[in-house]
């Protein structure tokens, strides 16, 4: 292991980065939506409880046009509610700016400044999100917030973004090396070829009780020599 970090790094934290952390990563969920469409609707169903001299007759131009109107109310009221929810939350997370130092190692983060000391293991971050201001990186506990403006070397913060990722990426698996052995089986002896004796004709064969005489083949024909004149 190296005796000396990677990079150390001072930076002012404050509840603007909380906040953009909290724009990044709110997200609305199935149930959020079917809020806001009901509460779209209910938004737009008030002009039913106006007047028809002020709102018209139902469905024409201008009723629809009313209509509209209050669904767009409605909508910049909820992203309304919904920022003051983020400024909320980004309150409460940072209360106040405060200086922080991050010091890189190979293998963790080392960060100090806001209570006590709290070290992370780079195994341990569970995802990141880089973004142009950011970098934001989720673990067991708070979540991680590093300003783009606290790297000002070029490709710093992208190669800390790189290196928590490859970190983070799961192992395969190593199985163990066992020795392969190989049973030789040592090749049996192959018996020499024998030839049996061939058997003589049938009719050759000499009666039971007497002995076999052994015959002379004959040399074959030979035609004489024409005579001469």
């Amino acid at each position: 292991m190296s005796a000396d970090p990677i990079r150390t790094t001072t930076y002012l934290l404050s509840a603007a980065d909380a906040l953009a952390y909290e724009q990044a990563t709110s997200r609305v969920g199935i149930l959020g939506a079917l809020v806001l469409l009901v509460w779209l609707a209910a938004c737009g169903s008030l002009a039913l409880l106006l007047p028809l001299d002020w709102a018209g007759p139902r469905l024409s131009w201008s009723f629809n046009l009313l209509v509209l109107v209050l669904v767009a109310i409605g909508y910049v009221l909820a992203l309304l509610a919904l920022a003051r929810g983020q400024l909320r939350r980004a309150r409460k997370r940072v209360r106040r700016s405060v200086e922080m130092q991050l010091v890189e190692w190979p293998d963790r983060l080392e960060f100090s400044g806001s209570g006590l000391p709290r070290t992370v293991p780079l195994k341990d971050i569970k995802s990141g999100q880089l973004t142009r201001t950011h970098l934001f990186f989720e673990t067991a506990g708070e979540p991680i917030v590093l300003p783009r403006r606290a790297f000002p070397e070029m490709g710093s913060i992208e190669a800390l973004d790189a290196r928590i990722a490859a970190a983070s990426l799961p192992k395969p698996a190593s199985e163990p090396l066992s020795p392969i052995t190989e049973a030789v089986t040592p090749s049996a002896p192959v018996a020499p070829a024998t030839t049996e004796p061939t058997a003589p004709p049938a009719d050759k064969l000499a009666p039971a009780g007497e002995k076999p005489v052994a015959t002379a083949e004959k040399p074959p024909a030979v035609d004489p020599p024409p005579p001469t004149a």
